[in-house]
């Protein structure tokens, strides 16, 4: 039970009794929670407490809500560590869950300025643009858009990438070892397009994700955007003394 004599507020002691039976498993991902009525009767509070408690979950994206349906427990955010440099499908497979890629877009194309830049081509060049859902056990995860080089992967657009490894096939047919990358982080409002593809409403948070990988000589061979889920996906970091030196990391202050 909530205690009344507390300084805590009722509304954060009831966000901490639910976040508890989250954490412990007792609610788990999927679980429907009791109505707000019952949930009233269980703590002795009122309807507006309990709203505005589960207002603060939602938005925390600890619960989700289902017009008409009620309110249920949210699936725990991924957690990826920034090293090691990994593709999705195997970043999803090491957590035990099956990965997964709806292709969208898969052609050739006149990249845009600023990606032919990032991939250090050259006026005229193409790039073999693929665009795809990226889905772990089932669940929409990230919208990618990838751009390489058509020069550096002949026979590419022949290949199947429905399900399956881009870096895997990189290795496999092409003998591309990722050596480093020049990545960036942003949260951005979600365009629509991308809102609709992952199941969410347009303008919701996201993180945009931009980075440009190099092969172990140096070249570039992969310029890529995504824009991930911010209540599914969490990017994690080690930080300490001189952890730049130790991880191999850079920041930077950007002003806008």
């Amino acid at each position: 039970m909530l205690n009344r004599s507390s300084p805590i507020p009722l509304y954060h002691q009831l966000g901490e009794e639910i976040t508890r039976l989250i954490d412990t498993g007792v609610w788990s991902p999927k679980t429907q929670l009791p109505s707000e009525r019952e949930l009233c009767e269980q703590f002795g509070i009122s309807r507006i407490t309990v709203r505005q408690t589960l207002h603060q979950l939602v938005s925390e994206g600890r619960l989700v809500r289902a017009h008409g349906r009620g309110t249920f427990v949210a699936h725990a955010p991924l957690r990826k560590w920034l090293l090691p440099l990994v593709g999705f499908t195997e970043d999803i497979a090491s957590r035990g869950q099956k990965p997964g890629a709806h292709v969208l877009a898969f052609e050739a194309v006149q990249p845009p300025p600023a990606v032919a830049e990032e991939l250090q081509l050259k006026e005229g060049e193409r790039a073999i643009v693929l665009k795809r859902l990226r889905l772990a056990d089932g669940l929409p995860m990230a919208v990618e858009t990838v751009h390489a080089p058509e020069k550096l992967f002949p026979g590419l657009l022949q290949e199947n990438l429905e399900d399956h490894s881009f870096y895997g096939l990189l290795r496999r047919r092409y003998g591309i070892e990722p050596g480093r990358a020049s990545q960036s982080w942003q949260a951005v409002a979600c365009p629509r397009p991308d809102a609709r593809l992952l199941g969410i409403r347009t303008g919701s948070p996201v993180l945009q994700i931009g980075r440009t990988t190099f092969e172990r000589s140096g070249r570039p061979f992969e310029h890529l955007q995504s824009f991930f889920r911010g209540d599914r996906y969490v990017y994690m970091a080690e930080l300490g003394e001189r952890a730049d030196e130790r991880l191999g990391l850079a920041t930077a202050a950007v002003a806008r």
